[in-house]
């Protein structure tokens, strides 16, 4: 028998007329409180409302007039929450011929945005040969932490992007808006440029109005707050974003704060693509950049082209170095004015042929709303009226339910029950589900923890008929996962195999059990399922086998179980790497701790067609509740939920029916006294009707050997049966 014993929610402020901020705090970690409950409900719902009640009540004293020659003005500016209270920002605005007359019909406007630690047009485009060259209004903005005081030597977080582009788009709508009252002016002229930090929030101000600007173009701006930026970790770049990864601390940097700073973000890119953006996105950056590494514009370009964005690439070699214009290919570029005209002058000149305009609404005339789903919520930047306004909201926390067996029924946004009739009645139970086991195990990690796997082969050899590599690949940022690969010898890259995602029992040995190099014999399921056909890859859990971790030192994951699912998620995405595997033929398969660590990651990977687990699980009220409470597992179990199975939110029937209509098996040894058999018969007895609703009934299916807590030969041969009935044929 095996031990199971182990060894943000901040919302963005809108202000009022003064600009003070009107503040709401959810603080998840009081999710059982009713009260808390019922803001989480509300505040989504409050909020534009307040919003609009704030806007609506400014003085028009709150706003200056353009200037009416070159000069500077400030205007009032969105609440900050390291420092509440009024703030303003300071603008330069710089007419064609430096007066507000000289403005014409074909005129435009262009937003030239400094670098990190600047302020005014440091490190970007001259505003003078802007407006002079491209007829166009130039505004230079001094956005949030502007200097060098602010923006690197003051203890708060660099904002990296977020409040900045707000800034930066408020300005715009002002200077817009003054020209509109002025006479004629090109409104479908808009454009934007910026180096460095000011590249980053060039990026953001187009996510944020997605259908603003004509073109932009951004030179070695940051494409993401990565985690060596916003931490400070050594190995990538040199900059210090001074976030914290603790979640007590008031610079914590929540999974929410830094996927709406991603910009290269898939779903995000998604968004803006159904949003009808057409901007041309130049990106202007140099292979040799090690402040804002090259690799993360190649991974933006990719993403925006995958997204069918219209971007434009163009990265700088040595070879276009010249002196004059490109003085170098890291970061510094040269000189960032003369670079506009260079990549974009064609774009962006009057007379042009290729000059490029707006061609519908921008987000300050449609006034709407732009939403951005984050792993705890979404971003709102609302136009409402005109001028720009962030917010965040936090998801609602899910119904509860009082039991767990009965899979009948959904409870419904006014919290009554509803009778499951369809397959849509039960995808929402079934999201009520997952959104119960994060509650329990943390966030599953979205875009902001997906590096590049970065695969590294520590060892290859052939192992009679099998191919057996001993590798490693990079999870997340911060961590690096051992693990083996196995796959038939005569395996060639144009014959795409089945795969299996192999997970290994509580052991020192880790991996190298099922691999058949340790342990029992009755372990060894990973090298047998080689033979017979298959690619194999067995993760290391953490903590076990060569997979060194620290819990405590990685407060990113809330519970072992995450961060074990999350490095599973990754396995699979390896897997689907390898020119040998069919990446629609991926299953899993586990033993004791692998068989409930199959399990789990299934209900988040819907890319495992076919789950086996032995030894796995059994009914909370028929198990060691608080076995499953170390840091290896779930510690809220014990910590939020009092080990208590009548007051833990999710049990392992509601898992089961989640793989519904994907095959599951389970073996449940009769004589296991570390999972009782009777409580896998009620978890396989209450799904069935779930499964009877996709018509898969025999899908779901449970063997029972007589044995102790064991994986014995003849339950091995019908699983193998099973992953070839559903993933060979």
């Amino acid at each position: 028998m095996e031990s199971r014993a182990a060894g943000s929610g901040r919302l963005s402020e809108p202000m009022n007329r003064s600009g003070t901020s009107i503040r709401f705090t959810y603080d998840p970690t009081f999710e059982t409180d009713m009260t808390n409950r019922l803001l989480a409900m509300l505040i989504p719902a409050l909020i534009p409302a307040l919003v609009c009640l704030a806007v609506r009540t400014s003085t028009a004293a709150d706003w200056p007039a353009l200037p009416v020659a070159d000069g500077f003005v400030e205007i009032p500016a969105q609440s900050w929450p390291q420092r509440p209270g009024p703030r303003r920002v300071r603008l330069r605005i710089v007419y064609p011929q430096g007066q507000l007359k000289s403005v014409n019909a074909e005129t435009g406007v262009m937003l030239t945005l400094h670098n990190w630690g600047g302020e005014n047009c440091a490190g970007t485009a001259n505003p003078v040969a802007l407006a002079k060259r491209l007829n166009v209004v130039a505004i230079c903005v001094n956005y949030l932490q502007s200097g060098r005081q602010a923006s690197i030597e003051d203890p708060e977080p660099y904002d990296c992007g977020y409040l900045q582009s707000l800034d930066a788009l408020r300005a715009l709508w002002f200077v817009r808006e003054g020209l509109s009252k002025h006479g004629p002016y090109d409104a479908r002229r808009v454009y934007c440029t910026g180096g460095s930090g000011g590249g980053n929030v060039t990026q953001m101000a187009v996510k944020l109005a997605p259908r603003t600007f004509a073109c932009v173009i951004d030179m070695c701006g940051m494409k993401k707050l990565s985690h060596d930026i916003a931490f400070n970790l050594p190995g990538g770049s040199g900059l210090n974003a001074r976030w914290s990864r603790d979640p007590k601390s008031k610079n914590y940097l929540s999974p929410d704060e830094q996927a709406i700073r991603f910009v290269a973000h898939p779903n995000h890119l998604a968004a803006r693509r159904r949003m009808g953006s057409t901007t041309k996105i130049i990106v202007v950056h140099g292979v040799d950049d090690r402040t804002c590494p090259f690799a993360d514009a190649e991974e933006l370009v990719d993403n925006m082209r995958s997204a069918g964005l219209d971007v434009q690439p163009h990265f700088v070699t040595a070879a276009e170095i010249d002196g004059k214009v490109f003085t170098s290919s890291g970061h510094g570029l040269g000189n960032r004015t003369e670079i506009v005209f260079r990549v974009a002058g064609e774009f962006l000149s009057p007379g042009s042929s290729n000059l490029i305009r707006n061609r519908g609404e921008t987000d300050f005339e449609n006034r709407g709303e732009v939403r951005y789903q984050t792993p705890g919520g979404q971003f709102v930047i609302s136009y409402k009226t005109g001028f720009p306004v962030g917010r965040f909201e936090p998801v609602p926390p899910p119904p509860k339910y009082s039991e767990h067996q009965d899979l009948s029924y959904y409870i419904d946004g006014q919290g009554k029950r509803q009778a499951i009739r369809a397959k849509d009645d039960w995808r929402r139970r079934r999201e009520h589900i997952v959104a119960h086991l994060e509650s329990v195990m943390g966030r599953l990690p979205g875009a902001t923890q997906r590096t590049p796997l970065d695969i590294k082969t520590i060892e290859s050899e052939v192992d009679g008929d099998l191919w057996r590599k001993k590798l490693t690949f990079q999870s997340d940022p911060l961590d690096r996962v051992p693990a083996t690969l196995l796959y038939p010898e005569r395996a060639a890259d144009d014959a795409r195999l089945p795969a299996i995602l192999c997970l290994h029992q509580t052991t020192k040995a880790g991996k190298d059990e099922p691999a058949g190099l340790a342990g029992k014999a009755n372990m060894h399921y990973g090298i047998e399922l080689a033979r017979r056909g298959y690619v194999v890859l067995i993760p290391d859990y953490p903590s076990l086998g060569e997979h060194k971790y620290d819990f405590a030192a990685n407060p990113e994951y809330a519970s072992g179980t995450m961060k074990a699912i999350w490095d599973n998620v990754r396995a699979v995405d390896l897997l689907q790497s390898l020119p040998q595997v069919d990446s629609n033929r991926i299953g899993v398969i586990g033993h004791s701790l692998g068989g409930h660590n199959a399990r789990f990651t299934a209900a988040f990977d819907p890319r495992l067609r076919v789950v086996v687990s032995s030894c796995g699980f059994t009914r909370f009220h028929k198990d060691d509740v608080p076995s499953w409470t170390g840091p290896r597992y779930m510690p809220r179990i014990k910590a939020d939920f009092g080990s208590d199975a009548d007051r833990v939110p999710f049990d392992f029937t509601e898992i089961v029916a989640a793989f519904a209509p994907r095959p599951f098996l389970a073996v449940a040894a009769e004589r296991d006294s570390d999972f009782d058999a009777g409580g896998v018969r009620d978890v396989i007895r209450s799904a069935q009707p779930i499964y009877r609703l996709f018509q898969r009934e025999a899908d779901l299916r449970a063997i029972y050997p007589d044995s102790p807590h064991d994986f014995p030969p003849a339950a091995r041969r019908q699983a193998y049966e099973f992953l070839d009935k559903h993933l060979r044929s």
